[in-house]
């Protein structure tokens, strides 16, 4: 049999274990903490996110995943990596009763990459440039072999405290060997562009609600102000600032639809003085003020 013959194959033996542990649309959680599989029966419009580092792949259906505009679509066969943390707007393209949208994603974090460098003594090249934090590559039996043997554990929970991080730092290696490893090597490499735009990411997270100015921002991850708009953008398709915005936006969205707070409180929760250039920035970014968005979207956070 030809090795494509064998990819498919192996696609269809993952699709049929995660098919029957995907038993409801949504998010399906499972023993495995940082697994997780996404199953929808329509096309969903699209969701405002912040998408966390993660390995998606697609067994069935189509997706597209925007960064501030740049678009990335997958498809069985194809799998998506988010390097670093990034606001993504996600859609369903693709999906039906009869085959449903279905995903596996695979969480992970700067210490399992860092881990996994060290051990296989990855060494990332090209330092100095910066890349994107998101790409889109195609399948391999390697890759999907790993996978079906880590969604086997669910068989065994027995087994999967011991086995279960062996697989994933296999298929983290993995993911290194592929043509777009470098971006994922160098989360992990002291001094690449990756990490210094990583650690910005982080600190912007931590004190999202603050204001924050360039310079601070660049001296507490040792860049120039200038080398820091440069591959920040590079990596994220923003600048540092609007970086914040959308952190600071889909967390008030998060409060006004999720906890039902008043959009004034949670716009001054989130770091805003003025709740009429709140509006204003919240219906740029969603579409409809905050009242309209709540009372269209309460039911789809309360299910």
């Amino acid at each position: 049999m030809s090795s494509e013959g064998q990819l498919q194959l192996r696609e269809a033996e993952l699709t049929k274990l995660v098919s029957r542990f995907a038993t409801k649309d949504g998010t399906n959680l499972t023993r495995i903490s940082s697994l997780e599989f996404i199953r929808s029966v329509k096309p969903l419009k699209p969701i405002h996110t912040m998408h966390e580092p993660a390995l998606c792949i697609v067994l069935q259906g189509r997706k597209l995943v925007s960064v501030n505009g740049e678009e990335f679509f997958y498809r069985k066969g194809d799998y998506l990596v988010v390097a670093v943390d990034l606001p993504v707007i996600g859609e369903i393209l693709e999906a039906s009763e009869t085959e449903p949208y279905l995903c596996l994603r695979l969480n992970f974090n700067l210490l399992q990459i860092a881990e996994v460098s060290k051990e296989y003594k990855h060494h990332a090249t090209n330092k100095g440039i910066s890349e994107r934090g998101i790409f889109v590559d195609q399948t391999d039996e390697v890759i999907v072999e790993a996978l079906i043997r880590l969604v086997k554990l669910l068989h065994t929970p027995e087994d999967t405290e011991v086995l279960a991080p062996l697989i994933i730092k296999e298929i983290l290696y993995r993911i290194m060997q592929g043509k777009h490893g470098d971006r994922v090597k160098n989360l992990a490499a002291k001094g690449s562009k990756l990490s210094e735009v990583a650690a910005a990411l982080y600190y912007l997270k931590k004190y999202f609600s603050r204001e924050i100015k360039i310079d601070e921002l660049a001296k507490q991850v040792n860049l120039s102000p200038s080398a820091l708009y440069h591959h920040f953008k590079q990596v994220t398709t923003m600048t540092p600032i609007q970086y914040q915005r959308a952190l600071r936006l889909q967390e008030a969205r998060r409060l006004i639809i999720g906890e039902d707070i008043k959009a004034a409180d949670a716009a001054f929760k989130v770091g805003y003085e003025s709740p009429s250039y709140f509006n204003r920035e919240y219906r740029k970014m969603f579409g409809k003020p905050p009242g309209i968005d709540r009372k269209e979207n309460l039911k789809i956070y309360n299910t």
